[in-house]
């Protein structure tokens, strides 16, 4: 395969038979191995679901009545999702799961699996990629790509196919933007998923039906070598920012009317708070007062400011909890971002004061009903986003200092990853930059 291209004069693609029922525990790499006739090169391609059975990634049932069987997968739904893309008929729903994939239902799978299972994606699909990878190096002495697929829709399009969730041992995108054809035209655009491709390709032999959850495809590298930019599936998952599509008509439509109540012509009295709030914080640097300043003046400048519907930028408010012992904060892994952050968010309607909304946020991303706050914000931040207005923005945040009472114990929101405490002196190592210096300003406030 060149450097920039994908085509190859000739491909084989050859079934892996007689794997049979595979459980938790089993060792895939063993099993393929023992199958599987394997060269330098070669790809080879396999099922999501038989990775999330021998990884033990299964909901299993007491029962194999239907209806509990349901209610379970759509539990496990609600579970796996990060975010909401767009409701369907009945019970369908597209949603983002916590590894950046639009798919339908998260990924739960109840076929090709006994009647009292359910199947979960692989928590890190590259990361099973590269083990497996590994395990056929160790057995068979042999450098092959691995591929983890599963199946998806496709917009504007019907039928199933396909695609790559896990990558190891390859380039999963191939980009010849600069290049030129052969007729002289320099290519702006074109991008080819080569792991798509091989995984779409690899189900011709595997199908649904079949039984055959591992295939070999051949021929891809000629001299044996793949191409590998180490990067596994993350170049396949289309950023927020370049996403035109990010919500269905209906989510559309309702965060419209959501946001029209704050898109009038008159501040609302939130608005009136903001302005009070952040005029009254003490003055500090001049680098702090300049963004004091800034936060004014862009409040003078926008009416609407305080909702989302404000393309140009809008106010969030948000709370660095810390814990009654003064020695850890709690962080969430914002899904979005991709970082550990402080909980906050977007003001909404129901909001009188920007601590009102701050204490929201809090207790919804925290799960922890009885934070004592500061009414004084303790900092301001205006950083560049794409947030779930779906285009680039800016949140003006106004942040706050809350204390959690004794033995409090967080509970994970669906707007979170993740949800952990962290001594101050430990902190994880992506940290928004910003976390240092917010608890150096809350240890200062806490010893006034």
């Amino acid at each position: 395969m060149l450097a920039h291209d994908h085509a190859v004069p000739r491909i084989e693609i050859t079934p892996v038979v007689g794997i049979g029922e595979l459980r938790p525990g089993d060792d895939l790499a063993e099993v393929i191995a023992e199958r599987a006739s394997l060269y330098d090169g070669d790809v080879v391609v396999v099922t999501s679901k038989v990775v999330s059975k021998v990884e033990r990634r299964l909901i299993v049932l007491e029962t194999d009545d239907p209806d509990v069987r349901e209610a379970a997968r759509l539990a496990a739904i609600e579970d796996e999702t990060a975010r909401v893309v767009a409701h369907g008929p009945g019970p369908l729903r597209i949603v983002q799961t916590r590894h950046g994939f639009v798919m339908a239902a998260a990924g739960v799978d109840a076929s090709n699996i006994a009647r009292n299972e359910l199947a979960l994606l692989p928590v890190d699909p590259d990361a099973s990629a590269e083990l497996l990878r590994e395990g056929l190096r160790e057995r068979l002495g042999v450098e092959v790509g691995v591929i983890i697929t599963d199946t998806m829709g496709r917009p504007w399009r019907n039928g199933l196919t396909d695609a790559a969730i896990g990558v190891a041992g390859i380039r999963a995108l191939t980009d010849p933007r600069g290049e030129t054809d052969v007729y002289g035209n320099v290519l702006g655009v074109t991008r080819v998923s080569v792991a798509d491709e091989i995984a779409a390709a690899a189900d011709l032999v595997k199908g649904k039906l079949s039984g055959i959850p591992v295939a070999v495809v051949r021929g891809l590298a000629p001299d044996g070598k793949l191409p590998d930019d180490g990067l596994g599936s993350r170049e396949l998952v289309r950023p927020a920012h370049e996403d035109l599509f990010r919500l269905g008509t209906e989510e559309a439509i309702a965060l419209g009317r959501e946001d029209a109540a704050g898109a009038d012509a008159v501040p609302p009295p939130l608005h009136a708070d903001a302005v009070g709030v952040i005029s009254r914080m003490p003055r500090g640097d001049v680098a702090s007062s300049s963004v004091r300043e800034a936060f004014l003046g862009f409040l003078a400048a926008r009416p609407d400011a305080m909702w989302r519907a404000c393309v140009a930028g809008h106010l969030t408010a948000s709370a660095i909890v810390i814990d009654p012992s003064r020695e850890a904060v709690l962080l969430t892994l914002h899904p979005r971002v991709g970082m550990w952050l402080q909980v906050g968010g977007h003001c909404e309607p129901g909001d009188h004061t920007l601590l009102d909304a701050a204490a929201r946020e809090a207790r919804e991303e925290s799960g922890i009903g009885a934070l004592s706050f500061d009414p004084v914000p303790i900092a301001l931040d205006v950083h560049p986003i794409t947030c779930s207005l779906g285009v680039p923005t800016r949140h003006f945040d106004v942040q706050f200092l809350a204390v959690a009472p004794a033995d409090a114990e967080p509970v994970i929101s669906d707007e979170s990853v993740d949800l952990r405490w962290f001594s101050w002196n430990d902190l994880p190592p992506r940290a928004a930059a910003e976390i240092p210096q917010l608890i150096e300003l809350a240890r200062e406030r806490l010893q006034a």
